[in-house]
């Protein structure tokens, strides 16, 4: 997969401490982007106390990053010394930051493409909520806003165009694990307190949690003894080959960064119906998009399928990411965005 055209200067731009599911989606974006010959950084807006777990994935995968002092004022800096040709934004700080910077330079010569990319699926509350009602209401300063989801687009009062995520599918294998697994950050909008509920409608069966977040300790608390709790991993690549199920319970989605790396690993999914999950899934055919008090007799469902018949849903399963949501797919969309 490798650019025709002039190369690119473009800045991936994040204020995170955590790897969750818009960190998986710009290690996707950067690896893609580097593949085509791109000069790729990933910009972090500020550099927290303990080293951010993206910074290894970066390394493994020769991705350049830097780590500016968390003002305006540097970004600003930053942008005057070595300005790029494109400025890609995700999450609420990072999107209003870069939006800043583009009223500031306005006036001056700098030609830069200001790209924006909306993750959240849910609602927020708090504080939240007035950074997403900004975030949403100053969206008219990019050059291209995109969303992962068609609920998020409607949500967005200008123009927004649908992306689909998507993670490179070169090098991915079947897995052939057993484990029935939640992957994710453990709060409300994921719902991990209903897959804590399945464990316990379900003795017969092991649950295993991959993630951590501000419900950890009081679902350790009411967790049943067949559920194992695994906290947050560095990176997921190793665990895949484990799982043969992941369950989607969430209350609030966009197009989830897990759903994709299962499914391209043919681990089917049993998820409620969320976001764009509709788009991924085929219900009998690729996984299952089920009511979440259907949960449970779903994943017995697929407990008592045979061998050749999950076969074949893993072997669908893979053919969707791959036809519709691998890089080689979805990055020559995004470029043609970034050169318009």
């Amino acid at each position: 997969m490798k650019s025709q055209t002039k190369s690119l200067r473009i800045w991936l731009v994040i204020d995170s401490k955590d790897v969750g599911g818009i960190e998986s989606h710009i290690l996707q974006l950067a690896q893609g982007l580097k593949l085509m010959q791109h000069d790729i950084t990933i910009l972090f807006l500020c550099r927290y106390h303990k080293q951010h777990p993206l910074l290894p994935l970066c390394d493994n995968n020769y991705i350049n990053y830097q780590f500016l002092s968390g003002s305006i004022g540097s970004l600003l800096q930053h942008t005057l010394k070595n300005p790029p040709n494109v400025i890609h934004s995700h999450g609420y700080k990072a999107a209003i930051y870069c939006r800043l910077i583009r009223l500031t330079l306005l006036l001056s010569s700098l030609n830069i493409r200001f790209i924006n990319t909306f993750h959240a699926g849910e609602i927020p509350t708090g504080k939240v909520r007035l950074y997403d009602a900004i975030d949403r209401w100053s969206a008219c300063l990019n050059h291209v806003n995109l969303a992962v989801s068609d609920a998020i687009k409607h949500r967005i009062p200008f123009k927004t165009e649908l992306i689909n995520n998507f993670i490179d599918t070169d090098a991915l294998t079947l897995s052939h694990g057993q484990q029935i697994a939640f992957v994710g950050r453990l709060s409300n909008e994921k719902a991990p307190d209903r897959f804590v509920e399945l464990a316990r409608r379900l003795p017969q069966f092991s649950f295993h949690i991959y993630g951590d977040g501000p419900l950890d300790t009081i679902l350790r608390q009411q967790a049943p003894t067949n559920l194992r709790f695994h906290g947050q991993q560095q990176s997921m690549d190793p665990i895949w080959q484990q799982i043969g199920l992941l369950v989607i319970c969430s209350r609030y989605e966009g197009l989830p960064m897990v759903a994709l790396e299962a499914m391209g690993r043919g681990i089917p999914l049993i998820s409620t119906p969320v976001g764009n999950i509709h788009q991924l899934i085929q219900s009998d055919i690729n996984g299952w998009i089920i009511e979440p008090p259907q949960l449970a007799a779903a994943i017995t469902h697929w407990s008592q399928l045979s061998k050749s018949h999950r076969k074949q849903i893993q072997q669908m399963a893979q053919r969707m990411i791959k036809q519709h949501y691998s890089a080689h797919v979805v990055i020559p969309r995004l470029l043609s965005l970034y050169k318009h």
